[in-house]
């Protein structure tokens, strides 16, 4: 492949060439940002578009760093998650350059479809609008287009409409736009000149020939491969190649100068009103047939530009007034001037003033009717603003809105009485906990389906459709909410153990104010008998989960394919996804790995196929901690980590779910071994979920308590400490003090002591969850092992070795047992080796332990460990 001096790609790919996985089916387009290719994605049996861009050198910037710059930006319009923006699936580097993946669009740009047949103008603005609603999503995630033109509009053969070409896009810069004018507003510009690259506007006054400089922008101009740069000391002709230029990328201007604003030729910061003026420009041209404004070169242009000069309508035409006024708001040369966002200047454009008229006349019509029929449409809106207001009545059967710390209602109660009927003495401390996160959850549910109801029927600044779409997410949540509490109403010790996780398990609220996602899945099918059985097992499934998510994981183990059977029967994708995902989840939670990664992997593609972006975050999520932590693969699980956050940085939003890909990244390198990276991601997810759950959270206490057990595997033991009271204090306040999860931390810490040698404090935690893990597993419990051996531990630290001997001589018998690690029962025959020895018992029996203790570390390959019973055994050859 050719490389020209700017060491870019100058001949286009082959068919049949590899980019990164994708190959190459043949050349779409080219031009100053790169090349466009139709490509096949073999991966996930699909046809897309691949756009290899051309790093950006400019200002000093080296290439390195100008690759680094794109892929950024190619990382941000990945953010975007639309119906009317290309969705982009990927994005990599190949060789020195970026390249993005995005869905392949079958149709044309919005010129060709203009050109292509006579359109009406209410054609026009439909398919404008729907462009405009993605240059809207695209500000509402901080980016602006800057190059919006028709040639970066797709309109399908289906007649849907997508946004292209972001390759300009950038955050919205803090420094503001231009906002006053160009000059004062008795002055009348004339010609336009260059002088030492800028263009210089003369004020033309009446009361002389005399001419003074009011005004300068930059002048940029195309060379042959039609990028825009910048024009020094160059021949004023030379300008008009600039006017021709369709393709840009970074210069000192960007975007291309017939469709940019004036704060674009001013290299002033820019902004979402930049972009509106140049789909104003846009949909100017194509509604008259002709751009706004006037000019044959370059100059010309721009002084008509930066001074609002624009045509007169051509003759004959039947685009009304009212139209015509809103563009012209939004051609404005003044930002502040136009309207203050795309949402405000799509609503005008949706507003066609003459039904305003027409209503006033059935107004006029309306009020001779009899006052009953207006008494009646009085009543009919009061019924409205009840309808709206029923949130409550529809949560009662699952749990009762009451303000925090008010009287308990009747499905409070019986739960609250079935927790403390369990016998567990932390079960009152298991139900506040509970309590306040599900009335958290539930008044959010209730002040959403207020706000969702109001915006269609009272504000209608909302379609009947999208409030169908909304109302679906939040009954599935509702769903999810009366399984979860009938659970608790009947529950178990094992229920108590989990409630709180279960609890926090529930899916998040805030997708169901995402329209665009909510728009990405496809509808519940029309069929009402086929929609009667998707509804009918997403109950099914929500009880299913909640069940899973309390502690009763292993009766929904046996249900799992007869609920996959029923979702493939019914064939509606989304569902049939999440059917998947949450039977993958059951085996995973059985350890059976090799079906659980099976499943999850179908999950996500069938997930993919439709759509449906927020299981596909969640599968890659937890694939992330299913191959990398469960099965030892790390290089699977970082493929999944990518794929994860490239979906998560795409749809926006979702920190929660995006801190516990952070966790799966961080345990997945701790099985890996490389610890520091292991610390920076657990550092990173426990920073996040304390953010947006607060230092209190459940959540947080537990990704602490895995950056301690990290850290003390490398043996920062200071720091292990400090993370591991911050779990045990979080988890002891939101738990109960004798809750089983506390019982893990506690052991951890007094290890970490130990370690420390600050033996005699180790023992209290040690002998505490060694006395939880007795009552509450049984005296073989591993667990209680563990326990047992720190205990033994400190007793030998202390010097009162006889102390240590009957404590792990028990930890001995259990670990022989059952513990299947080597390095962990090399830990208990060592330690009980020394305190033979060292309490003059055995000591045959001693060596012998030491020994086989030895045997166990290589097995384990801890070798800091096997040094040190080398060192003892070496000390120790004889009594």
């Amino acid at each position: 492949m050719g490389r020209n001096s700017d060491d870019q790609v100058s001949e286009p790919l082959a068919r049949g060439a590899s980019l990164g996985r994708y190959v190459v089916l043949g050349l779409l387009g080219r031009g100053g940002m790169g090349e466009v290719y139709a490509a096949f994605d073999p991966e996930l049996d699909r046809k897309v578009a691949v756009k290899l861009l051309r790093a950006r050198i400019e200002n000093g910037v080296s290439m390195s760093e100008g690759r680094q710059r794109t892929l950024r930006e190619a990382q941000a319009i990945a953010r975007l998650a639309h119906p009317n923006v290309v969705v982009v699936y990927d994005v990599g580097t190949f060789r020195e350059q970026v390249f993005i993946a995005m869905e392949f669009v079958d149709g044309h740009t919005a010129s060709y479809w203009v050109q292509a047949q006579t359109r009406t103008w209410q054609e026009i603005l439909k398919v404008y609008l729907a462009a405009g609603q993605g240059l809207q999503a695209a500000h509402e995630k901080g980016l602006v287009h800057r190059d919006f033109k028709p040639e970066n509009v797709m309109v399908a053969r289906n007649g849907e409409v997508r946004v292209m070409d972001f390759g300009l896009a950038r955050e919205i810069e803090a420094r503001p736009t231009v906002n006053g004018p160009v000059t004062t507003t008795t002055a009348k510009f004339g010609g336009v000149r260059t002088d030492g690259g800028t263009i210089v506007l003369h004020k033309q006054r009446t009361d002389g020939p005399s001419s003074t400089t009011v005004g300068a922008v930059p002048v940029a101009m195309a060379n042959d491969d039609g990028v825009v740069r910048e024009l020094r000391d160059t021949d004023p002709s030379s300008a008009a190649d600039l006017f021709s230029a369709r393709l840009t990328r970074t210069g000192a201007i960007m975007g291309t100068p017939a469709y940019m604003a004036p704060e674009q030729f001013f290299k002033a910061g820019t902004d979402a009103r930049s972009d509106q003026f140049s789909f104003c420009v846009t949909l100017y041209e194509a509604l008259y047939g002709e751009r706004p404004f006037p000019g044959n070169n370059i100059q010309t242009l721009v002084g008509n530009i930066v001074q609002g000069n624009i045509r007169d309508p051509p003759p004959n035409t039947k685009v009304p007034a009212w139209v015509r006024k809103i563009l012209l708001r939004g051609l404005r040369p003044t930002a502040a001037e136009r309207y203050p966002s795309m949402a405000e200047i799509l609503a005008a454009l949706k507003t066609d003033p003459r039904r305003k008229y027409r209503r006033i006349a059935l107004g006029v019509t309306l009020a001779l009717i009899p006052l009953a029929v207006g008494f009646g449409f009085r009543q009919a809106m009061a019924d409205r603003t009840v309808v709206c207001t029923n949130g409550a009545d529809r949560l009662q059967s699952a749990w009762e809105l009451n303000s925090d710390g008010g009287p308990e209602g009747p499905r409070q109660r019986r739960i609250h009485d079935a927790f403390l009927a369990t016998g567990k003495s932390y079960a009152a401390d298991v139900y506040e906990t509970v309590r306040r996160a599900m009335s958290e959850y539930t008044h959010g549910w209730s002040d959403m389906y207020k706000e969702t109801c109001e915006a269609t029927h009272l504000r209608h600044d909302q379609s009947p459709d999208v409030l169908d779409l909304r109302m679906s997410c939040l009954r599935d949540r509702l769903d999810g909410v009366r399984a979860l509490t009938s659970v608790f109403a009947s529950a178990t010790s094992e229920v108590v153990d989990n409630a709180v996780s279960a609890t926090s398990a529930l899916v998040p609220l805030d997708r169901c104010a995402d329209v665009a996602t909510l728009r990405a899945i496809i509808k519940p099918p029309e069929d009402p008998a086929t929609r009667a059985r998707v509804n009918d097992l997403r109950e099914k499934l929500a009880d299913t989960k909640a069940r899973f998510d309390a502690g009763r994981w292993k009766e929904t183990l046996t249900e799992g394919p007869a609920l996959v059977a029923r979702a493939r029967a019914i064939a509606y994708p989304p569902l049939t996804a999440e059917t998947l995902a949450l039977v993958g989840t059951m085996q995973t939670k059985a350890r059976n790995a090799q079906a659980a990664e099976k499943l999850m992997v179908e999950a996500f593609a069938v997930a993919d196929a439709s759509r449906h972006d927020d299981l596909r975050a969640e599968v890659a999520t937890d694939l992330v901690f299913l191959v990398g932590t469960l099965q030892g693969r790390f290089q699977d699980s970082q493929m999944w980590a990518a794929t994860a956050s490239a979906v998560l940085q795409r749809i926006g939003g979702h920190d929660q779910l995006r801190a516990w890909l952070l966790n799966n990244i961080g345990c997945s390198y701790s099985v890996h071994h490389d610890d520091d990276a292991a610390v920076r991601s657990l550092e990173s997810a426990s920073a996040l979920k304390e953010r947006i759950l607060g230092k209190d959270s459940v959540d947080v206490g537990i990704s602490e308590a895995n950056l301690a057990q990290v850290l003390q595997n490398m043996r920062r033991y200071e720091q292990a400490l400090v993370h591991i009271d911050r779990a045990l204090n979080v988890l002891e306040k939101r738990l109960g003090s004798e809750h089983p999860e506390l019982a893990l931390e506690l052991c951890n810490r007094g290890e970490i002591l130990n370690s420390l040698e600050r033996y005699a404090e180790a023992r209290q935690p040690l002998e505490r969850a060694a006395r939880m893990w007795e009552q509450q597993l049984g005296p073989d419990s591993l667990h209680r092992a563990y326990a047992l051996t720190g205990i033994g531990i400190s007793y030998l630290g202390t010097g009162k070795p006889a102390n240590a001997i009957a404590l792990l001589e028990e930890a001995f018998r259990i670990r022989t047992a059952n513990e299947v690690d080597p390095g962990d029962r090399a830990e208990t025959a060592f330690a009980l080796a020394r305190a033979l020895w060292a309490s003059g018992l055995s000591r045959e029996r001693a060596r012998s332990l030491a020994a086989q203790a030895r045997i166990e570390y290589v097995q384990a390959a801890r070798q800091a460990d096997l040094a040190e019973v080398d060192s003892w055994l070496a000390e120790h050859r004889s009594s």
